[in-house]
């Protein structure tokens, strides 16, 4: 993570619940795991700066 990603920590906060929100609305269990993936990497994006 970068500096300028640390000062963004609501950004990967709001398009990890945007992602978990598609992830539980998908219907093709394909997308519904990306979705998870990709949610779970931005919340791995935050962690560092909420911990």
């Amino acid at each position: 993570m970068t500096s300028q990603d640390a000062q963004r920590p609501d950004y990967y906060a709001r398009r990890a619940a945007q992602e978990r929100a598609l992830a539980e609305r998908s219907k093709d269990p394909s997308a519904r795991l990306i979705h998870a993936e990709l949610a779970a990497r931005y919340a791995e994006m935050i962690a560092p700066v909420t911990a």
